[in-house]
């Protein structure tokens, strides 16, 4: 008997139905996104071929890919691409997929006018979109980019390098501020984190695509997912210059406590939270005195 030829729309509407049948919630895209990555076109041009024929070699490579969706092995993690700040920015199991939200971050920082070069801190970089993405934009900061996880680091230095961001972001190893204490100077004008905020009792609550895949030193912060917040608003003072900025990502029930923690800071001048696209308070900017 005849092997079946496949063909790409044909392909494509069976593996959106399959996702289907798995409840995995973007059927359609995550065949769209899979089968570009695997026949290296855009969503577009699998239209613009939907009768460009599916050979044995590529359904085979296809297959374990449905394979590893169905156990909710993020599409990220599978095609190794995330676009960040419309760059496109390399991702695997040892760093947090971003997320766009985290936009915000980047965003709010290049609307602040500066009349200077500034000189950023970001802690706990991951994967480095937020530094690289800054880096881009602003080659002439001075970017430091810290990360506890060594693994994560890795990854960081291969976006930087790849976007060529190597003159301008210095990647160093360690818990929070402490890799920075031995610098010349340790005063910044920006501080920038987006940090783990995940409550350890909501580990269960979340999508199996997390919970099981992402590095859970990125996403859970103690029993109240503030751990790391806590910290960073009560030390970026001893580190930010005359009316320098504190700027971090919270949880999306998390702006009423993190308020309290402003309350209690004397050497913050003022702070301010920002919405994201759901209309949550999403990012926090303090400015010290």
């Amino acid at each position: 008997m005849a092997t079946k030829i496949w063909h790409v729309l044909e392909l494509l509407e069976w593996t959106t139905g399959y996702f289907e049948k798995h409840n995995i919630p973007n059927p359609r895209l995550d065949a769209e996104v899979l089968l570009g990555y695997l026949l290296e076109k855009s969503r577009l041009q699998l239209y613009l071929h939907f009768d460009m024929p599916v050979f044995q070699d590529d359904l085979s490579v296809f297959r374990e890919l449905i394979k590893k969706r169905i156990a909710h092995t993020p599409i990220s993690y599978l095609t190794n691409h995330k676009e960040f700040m419309s760059l496109d920015f390399y991702v695997d199991e040892r760093v947090l997929i971003p997320r766009p939200e985290t936009e915000f971050i980047v965003e709010t920082i290049l609307k602040t006018k500066a009349d200077t070069p500034q000189r950023l801190l970001e802690i706990g970089t991951g994967s480095g979109v937020i530094a690289t993405a800054l880096a881009v934009n602003v080659p002439e900061w001075e970017i430091i980019a810290t990360d506890i996880s060594k693994d994560a680091l890795a990854v960081a230095e291969k976006n930087r390098d790849v976007h060529g961001c190597a003159e301008h972001i210095i990647l160093l190893h360690g818990d929070l501020f402490e890799p920075i204490k031995t610098l010349e100077s340790s005063r910044f004008n920006w501080i920038v984190s987006n940090p783990p905020y995940v409550m350890t009792s909501e580990r269960d609550a979340l999508s199996p695509d997390i919970r099981d895949y992402e590095p859970h030193i990125a996403l859970f912060a103690g029993e109240d997912g503030l751990s790391i917040i806590r910290l960073l608003v009560a030390e970026a003072p001893n580190y930010l210059q005359p009316k320098g900025k504190l700027i971090f990502e919270i949880g999306d029930k998390q702006a009423e406590q993190v308020k309290e923690l402003f309350k209690k800071q004397s050497a913050y001048q003022n702070y301010r939270f920002i919405k994201d696209y759901a209309g949550i308070e999403r990012v926090v900017l303090a400015t010290v005195e």
